[in-house]
């Protein structure tokens, strides 16, 4: 099983799903398809000539190698969608972008489950370079193998999963460390400001040119040993979203879709920032990988 890149199909045209596609519209042709048809069209006017809206997702998935499911995170939605779209192209691989549901009963769904996988991308898709892939028990390695081909050659990152947990990786971590810093903000410690700088100029920076496990080695295990066995009987242990997100959400301030989160936001200041983001991800993608084999 093998994707030949002459056609992707993105089901899905919200902001995840449209970035999926723009990922892929410069260099191959690429069909769209939502419920709203009239945001896909936008979409694919948007893409340039080689993308195309479809009436219906049998339509989206004719003749594809590849499909990026995209829908909203609702199980029964993305089983229907997943359903229609197997049976309607018995060949393709078909990769779900879920961040949180369950892969094996997605793979359910799926006529020809072995074809069957999670590619799971991140907001902004088109500027973070990291997918996560995720097999459930039944892919086929083959399949493992093209999609991860695949993106590799549209310039992604694919970091492949040994088995799909709650939050796989990336957000595992995240909500790890937002956990802890939502705790030192409401303990007093700092403002979330000044914790923002802290992981941009600090952890973010150095965590960018070496993951953890290679920052805990260039330290020495005998330090981070030491360090863990007296910080982690002292940090954050809640279960539940705190006041400082739910006192927001309740009251409408929902971040930069709002105009007002954490911070408040406008579009220049959010474009600044995105711009931000493209410059350091153009930075690293000029950088050589020589992270030693683990001992």
């Amino acid at each position: 099983m093998s994707a030949d890149r002459s056609l992707i199909c993105v089901l899905g045209c919200g902001a995840m799903g449209a970035a999926i596609a723009s990922v892929h519209a410069s260099g191959m042709d690429v069909a769209v398809y939502d419920v709203d048809h009239e945001r896909a069209t936008a979409v694919a006017d948007a893409l340039g000539p080689r993308a195309r809206a479809a009436g219906s997702i049998g339509e989206a998935v004719r003749g594809a190698t590849m499909i990026f499911e995209a829908a909203p995170e609702n199980l029964e939605l993305k089983k229907e969608i997943l359903g229609v779209a197997s049976r309607s192209n018995e060949g393709a691989i078909i990769a779900t972008n879920t961040s949180s549901l369950p892969v094996e009963a997605l793979s359910e769904a799926v006529l020809n489950a072995e074809r069957f996988l999670v590619a799971h991308f991140f907001n902004p898709a088109d500027v973070v370079p990291l997918v996560e892939v995720v097999p459930s028990s039944g892919t086929d390695p083959e399949a493992l193998r093209a999609t991860v081909d695949h993106l590799r050659s549209v310039g992604k990152r694919p970091v492949v999963l040994r088995r799909a947990v709650p939050g796989f990786v990336a957000n595992r971590l995240q909500a790890a460390l937002l956990r802890e810093a939502l705790a030192l903000e409401r303990d007093g410690v700092a403002e979330f400001a000044a914790i923002d700088e802290v992981v941009r100029w600090g952890l973010g920076s150095r965590w960018a040119a070496a993951g953890p496990f290679q920052i805990v080695d260039l330290g020495g295990l005998d330090v981070w040993t030491a360090v863990t066995s007296h910080l982690f009987p002292l940090l954050s242990t809640q279960t539940s979203p705190p006041s400082a997100l739910v006192d927001r959400l309740e009251s409408g301030r929902l971040g930069a879709k709002s105009g007002e989160g954490i911070y408040g936001h406008d579009r220049a200041a959010d474009a600044r920032t995105m711009e931000r983001m493209r410059g350091h991800f153009a930075l690293e993608a000029r950088a050589t990988d020589d992270f030693p084999a683990p001992g």
